[in-house]
């Protein structure tokens, strides 16, 4: 099971350095072609941990001022 994020970045928003460093803390790595970054559940989640696990990435980019879409694929 693996979620993706595809961010959206703009010159106003916070630097993308600044979300790489906060998306590794939170267990994503990175990932090339339609999603920017993936995390790889090590069992299947179920979605209360998926929205949970959103929840926290969340509340931590706000104030970045960086758009972004979660797909979720078990």
């Amino acid at each position: 099971m693996r979620t993706y994020v595809r961010m959206v970045f703009h010159s106003e928003g916070a630097s993308p350095l600044v979300v790489l460093k906060l998306m590794r803390e939170l267990g994503f790595e990175e990932s090339m072609g339609m999603h920017d970054f993936v995390y790889k559940w090590k069992d299947k989640a179920s979605f209360d941990d998926v929205i949970k696990m959103v929840a926290d990435m969340h509340g931590r980019m706000k104030g970045l001022d960086v758009n972004y879409e979660i797909t979720t694929i078990s």
